[in-house]
């Protein structure tokens, strides 16, 4: 039978926003990898894959994705195919038998202190500015702050709204840094009180809602700047503000409030600790660590 799957996948648009609640970045990355399957197929002149064109596009991606981005992409393709199933006379979902790869259990990315503040302080641009010192300040996503509003940031408070996965709203404490490189940056467009304007809290050369790929190239560029020496995204600036508040005596439960965890689960991988915070927590706790 011919299925044509660029069609079902304007109706699977429709269905992924309106049934599934998905981010931003969720949403566009499923969609990316639905149409890099349908490119493939397309190359590989099917209309649905059969085991072994299934089995070649697999190999393609291990040669390409870490294993996270690898079940990632399954996962949007397994869910795909069972929504075209359901409206077709397609027998079985033909990635149905494909096994997701077992995740090793890395400990996050993270900066030191000095690693972060010396990153921060390299960043001349105001908006930029403001944007890693949001980052560091509260360890909201890439995503959220792209769809951060100026009416959001409450500077009386101290307090931001983000809008998390699933468009679920939480309020984040703010930093008086962070508050006082986001006050800067507005008054260079000549907002005073953002609590008061409707429009984008970050905006590019354009006058547009700064998007999370330039958000990404912006953290990227100041890391050379820094010459940090390894790539730095905006999640490993979340893993860093996770790490720090932990290794200060911070409640799990408040950063996992603060992340936007659904589970404590999640925040807990983020327990880990330096050698050097972990053998200095050993030597004043531990009674045999201080004789001779």
């Amino acid at each position: 039978m011919t299925v044509h799957l660029e069609s079902f996948l304007n109706e699977y648009k429709m269905f992924l926003l309106d049934q599934r609640g998905l981010s931003k970045e969720t949403y566009r990355a499923y969609v990316n990898d639905i149409e890099d399957l349908i490119l493939f197929l397309d190359e590989k002149g099917c209309a649905v894959p059969d085991r072994l064109t299934v089995r070649s596009y697999m190999m393609r991606l291990h040669g390409r994705y870490n294993r996270a981005t690898i079940n990632r992409k399954l996962s949007s393709i397994k869910g795909f195919f069972d929504f075209v199933t359901t409206r077709t006379g397609l027998e079985a979902n033909p990635f149905s038998h494909v096994r997701s790869l077992k995740k090793h259990e890395d400990l996050p990315k993270f900066l030191t202190p000095e690693e972060i503040i010396d990153l921060i302080e390299k960043v001349e641009d105001e908006r930029d500015r403001a944007v890693l010192e949001l980052f560091y300040s509260t360890g909201v996503r890439v995503g959220e702050v792209e769809g951060m509003n100026c009416t959001d940031v409450d500077t009386v408070s101290g307090f931001i709204l983000v809008t998390g996965k699933g468009s679920k709203q939480r309020r984040v404490p703010v930093g008086r840094r962070a508050l006082a490189a986001i006050t800067a940056y507005l008054r260079t467009r000549g907002i005073d009180d953002p609590i008061y304007c409707g429009e984008p809290l970050f905006l590019n050369s354009r006058g547009k809602r700064l998007t999370s790929r330039s958000i990404r190239r912006i953290v990227d560029r100041w890391a050379m700047t820094a010459a940090l020496n390894r790539h730095i995204s905006p999640h490993v600036i979340r893993h860093t503000f996770a790490t720090h508040m932990l290794d200060a005596g911070a409640d799990l439960r408040a950063i996992q409030e603060m992340l936007g965890h659904a589970s404590l689960s999640t925040t807990q991988h983020y327990t880990h600790l330096t050698l050097d915070k972990l053998m200095d927590v050993y030597d004043k706790a531990h009674p045999k660590a201080k004789e001779d």
